[in-house]
């Protein structure tokens, strides 16, 4: 009677459930405008459609599915963590919160960028 129903992450976590993030697309968008800026020509055609439409879409279905397990695991850490050292929420847990949230999206991040940049020279 007093379990949490499925799907809802642990107390105190939020309201509503969690969504897939689009972090990594906007990523994705990034480095490519930044190379199309650079080079138009290179995304004339097919090559820009296949990039921008195809991977776009990839790549937030996929990445955006990865960065909510990711968050969910790093969630599921700090929870044990925080209930072996302290049992109760202060300022200290929320920065340590906010530092693993950081570490993640900037794996993320980097991990999508250097996806992005080899689709871009393998289209090159």
């Amino acid at each position: 009677m007093g379990d949490a129903p499925s799907g809802e992450g642990p107390k105190g976590e939020g309201p509503g459930p969690e969504i897939v993030g689009v972090w990594p697309a906007a990523v994705w968008i990034v480095v490519g405008a930044g190379h199309y800026l650079n080079d138009p020509d290179h995304f004339a055609g097919w090559k820009g459609a296949l990039y921008f439409v195809l991977g776009t879409g990839l790549v937030a279905l996929i990445g955006g599915i990865a960065s909510l397990s990711a968050r969910r695991t790093v969630a599921g850490i700090q929870e044990r963590l925080l209930k072996e050292v302290r049992h109760r929420r202060d300022w200290a847990s929320w920065w340590v919160a906010l530092g693993l949230r950081g570490l993640v999206g900037l794996g993320e991040a980097v991990l999508v960028t250097l996806l992005a940049l080899s689709v871009v020279a393998k289209l090159g």
